[in-house]
């Protein structure tokens, strides 16, 4: 697994071990399935985005509709998560301009996976819309664990539709933009090393090990989710103690190769060996 420490990264000319060939003033995209998603899984590299030349945004699927502890907050929740979201990540780096919200209901993201007939409403086209507008080149987006559905939903919404912005179709979207790498963020519990010892056993590739200042800014980034204390108090505390080591806190990602083409050598080798018999 290839590792960076948040200080050495500030110092460092580009951030090319998280992002392959990172150029200064690209715009990444931070899926966040519900509000608070992408600062749990993916705040050391939102802060390390924005300190480091480049433009983070913030992509909310999910509006919050389900996110009340009491029947009197039912009402008003959404405004609520809208002003929260609005804060917390400003915390973080991210202006109020570059968070987009698509507000599909709780527990509903994956009716919306696939283009489901064109139009403004249409989740497919407006995220396509978006990423070209926007002249995204990098995606950070929720792993597909099954702990939640609207996680897994967003992970289908970044490797099915995203590569859309990209390919020269639905013109009426705009010009295309190719997405040069995707990157999947535990929220809870993915990233669970493999049995047995060693690099192969690591099912994340990369990671950033931030320092008590960063991970301060993720904290007060969730604390400005008031609304959400009694669901998420105990689970982020714990959630948080997890990524402390001796020498900071750890963040971790996975890459998500997509369209890679085939190395078709190793067949040619097979095919050579068959006939000539060895």
């Amino acid at each position: 697994m290839e590792c960076v420490d948040f200080a050495a990264l500030r110092r460092g000319p580009d951030l090319d071990l998280i992002f392959p060939g990172w150029a200064e003033g690209e715009r990444v995209a931070f899926y966040a399935p519900h509000d608070d998603d992408a600062a749990l899984g993916a705040g050391y590299l939102i802060q390390a985005v924005a300190a480091h030349g480049g433009r983070p945004f913030v992509l909310i699927f999910c509006k919050g509709d389900a996110g009340y502890s009491t029947a009197g907050e039912k009402a008003g929740i959404v405004a609520v998560r809208k002003k929260e979201a609005a804060d917390a990540y400003k915390a973080l780096g991210v202006g109020r301009g570059d968070i987009h919200r698509f507000d599909a209901p709780d527990f509903g993201l994956m009716s919306a996976v696939g283009r489901t007939g064109g139009g403004k409403r249409d989740l497919f086209d407006g995220l396509v819309s978006f990423l070209r507008a926007n002249a995204i080149s990098r995606i950070v987006f929720s792993s597909g664990a099954f702990e939640h559905w609207d996680h897994t939903a967003v992970f289908f919404q970044a490797v099915y539709t995203s590569p859309q912005a990209g390919d020269p179709i639905l013109a009426d979207l705009g010009p295309p933009a190719r997405i040069q790498s995707y990157l999947a963020y535990s929220v809870w519990s993915d990233f669970e090393p493999l049995p047995g010892r060693g690099p192969r056993a690591l099912r994340a590739d990369k990671g950033i090990l931030a320092g008590q200042e960063h991970e301060a800014a993720v904290v007060k980034a969730l604390a400005a989710f008031k609304s959400q204390g009694l669901i998420i108090r105990d689970t982020v505390a714990a959630e948080r103690g997890r990524r402390r080591t001796a020498d900071g806190f750890l963040e971790l990602y996975q890459t998500v190769g997509l369209r890679r083409p085939i190395d078709f050598r190793p067949y040619f080798t097979t095919i050579r060996n068959c006939r000539t018999g060895r």
